[in-house]
């Protein structure tokens, strides 16, 4: 089932969109639904976690699982694999942008990630790493 949608985009997106349309033969529709879909699924990791809130705010609970959080493992794989043939033989234009937004993924990940970290040391929840 899909439900239509109406938005205002910057120009600029909707240019990067086209261009990636017309590099993988695709309309600009479905490049911007498969980039949702690659990217929303990383906020089901917060599905518990309430993004506005300030992270001393929340839950021990909360703050274990935002320590320990990981990257979607098909997303995690699939990283894995455009990094490889990247390094190999090459990516093309889509694959680069997958690349790029598979990447930004996982930074925004990591950065949520160090924020539960450091949270839990300070409540005595976890110990510090060592180096």
């Amino acid at each position: 089932m899909t439900v239509p949608i109406t938005i205002n985009l910057p120009e600029g997106l909707v240019e990067s969109a086209q261009r990636l349309g017309e590099a993988t033969a695709r309309n600009i529709s479905d490049v911007l639904v498969d980039t949702l879909e690659i990217i929303l699924p990383t906020f089901n990791n917060f599905s518990e976690i309430n993004i506005n809130s300030e992270i001393s705010q929340l839950s021990n609970e909360d703050i274990i699982e935002l320590a320990n959080l990981k990257m979607d493992a098909n997303q995690n794989q699939r990283l894995g694999e455009l990094q490889a043939k990247g390094k190999y033989t090459g990516l093309t234009e889509s694959e680069r942008y997958e690349l790029l937004v598979l990447m930004s993924i996982y930074q925004i990940g990591q950065f949520r990630k160090s924020a539960g970290l450091a949270e839990a040391v300070r409540r005595g929840l976890k110990s510090p790493l060592l180096p």
